[in-house]
């Protein structure tokens, strides 16, 4: 599948990217700034979510609600997030939109308002999106496990601590946004139905005159303990399980992605079978990759009862410390068809486009082609990930218990 994939640095640092993809009708644009919650600072957790919140609730000369009606009247589905690394706002709008669109979002990131009546509106947002997450047990126990598991600041969740959030004050928030939504490393990537040279244009007369202000940069401090029990009055208990990986950088990280896939990646993998299917010792059971720039993990998790939640824990701990040495052909068939097909059908979404050429450019500082990917996968072997999995066995072990009682981690993966 031939692509047509650009990009440019304006003076001010600014990255811009872009993707055409004739056949659609849309397109797609993510703004996405340094201004993540690695940036909160000490006793501040969930500033950089609470600025983003007020970011949108006035900026230029409109109102909160201008903005939202000028989005939406202009057609734009838009969005708003805050992770990590950085502040988003994105939108998927017909093509013919974009010039619309534009110059709202160059108010938002440029000139936001921060009016001191809105604070307290966005905290209650915030607050709001925190008291749900005290309802999902697995979401708890998988923020406690990044927690631990990752050195500080990368471990503490981006949506904040409530109890941080209600001590935030405007001038917190005016200072935070002064110094970290900046164009230095703000990169603004697009796919669809684009005019490249105008979009570069646009953007260029929109912000080319943006000054280069304001820091970016993080203190990694240590990491938490490796075990933590965390209580809950609950028949359930949520277990999470983590160890160190290669990040996506690495050129490892596809070996290591692929074993993990083999090992709790969809209903044929070897957690779900073993653990949920055959001993029917849980509800739910996965394992995963995730990656932050310079650092991944490895995680699994299982919701179970609280009676079964000892034999869950080993039979996971047994299958993770079976993998190297066993992986089957047709065990890595199914998981290279899975990725290439997703691969493909990313294709057909400009704001997935959108979003993954701006992750590959912060991870990379460059965007990888659609067949330099597939190549990648063809190139995986049963041989490649044993050969990687016989020098990097899972473990140590940064375990999470959500529940009445915590249990005991096999020896041998205990730090």
């Amino acid at each position: 599948m031939k692509q047509t994939l650009f990009s440019t640095v304006l003076d001010n640092g600014i990255v811009l990217l872009g993707e055409a993809l004739p056949s659609l009708e849309s397109v797609a644009i993510a703004f996405h700034t340094p201004a993540g919650g690695i940036h909160d600072g000490p006793n501040r957790c969930g500033l950089a979510t609470l600025c983003g919140e007020m970011m949108i609730r006035g900026a230029g000369n409109r109102n909160g609600r201008a903005i939202v009606e000028d989005l939406e009247g202009s057609g734009v589905q838009w969005s708003q997030a805050v992770s990590t690394s950085h502040a988003s706002f994105s939108g998927a709008m017909v093509a013919r939109q974009l010039s619309d669109a534009l110059p709202i979002y160059a108010d938002i990131l440029r000139c936001p308002l921060l009016e001191e009546d809105q604070l307290e509106n966005a905290r209650q947002i915030v607050l709001q999106n925190l008291a749900g997450t005290d309802d999902d047990p697995s979401h708890r126990t998988m923020l406690a496990l990044r927690k631990i598991h990752y050195p500080s600041p990368w471990g503490m969740p981006s949506e904040g601590l409530t109890a941080e959030v209600a001590g935030l004050g405007i001038e917190d928030v005016r200072a935070f946004v002064k110094n970290h939504v900046r164009p230095q490393n703000t990169i603004i990537a697009i796919a669809g139905r684009i005019d490249w040279d105008d979009f570069v244009a646009n953007i260029q007369r929109l912000f080319g005159d943006w000054d280069a202000t304001g820091q970016d940069t993080v203190t990694t401090g240590l990491r938490g303990e490796h075990l933590r029990h965390v209580f809950h009055e609950s028949q359930q208990t949520h277990i999470a399980l983590a160890w160190s990986a290669p990040p996506y950088k690495s050129d490892d990280s596809y070996e290591c992605t692929a074993a993990l896939a083999v090992l709790g990646g969809g209903s044929s993998s070897r957690l779900f079978s073993e653990v949920r299917e055959r001993r029917g010792l849980c509800y739910s059971v996965s394992a995963g990759y995730q990656t932050q720039r310079d650092f991944a993990a490895a995680l699994c998790y299982a919701g179970t009862t609280a009676a079964r939640a000892q034999e869950t824990l080993d039979v996971m701990c047994a299958e993770i410390n079976r993998l190297p040495g066993t992986i089957e052909a047709d065990e890595l068939e199914r998981v290279k068809a899975r990725a290439k097909s997703g691969l493909v059908m990313q294709q057909e979404s400009s704001a997935a486009r959108a979003g993954a050429i701006a992750r590959q450019w912060y991870h990379l500082g460059k965007v990888r082609t659609l067949a330099e990917e597939l190549d990648r996968y063809d190139t995986l072997t049963v041989g490649s990930i044993e050969s990687w999995l016989a020098h990097n066995k899972p473990g140590p072990l940064s375990v999470v218990f959500l529940g009445r009682e915590p249990l005991e981690v096999p020896i041998a993966f205990s730090a």
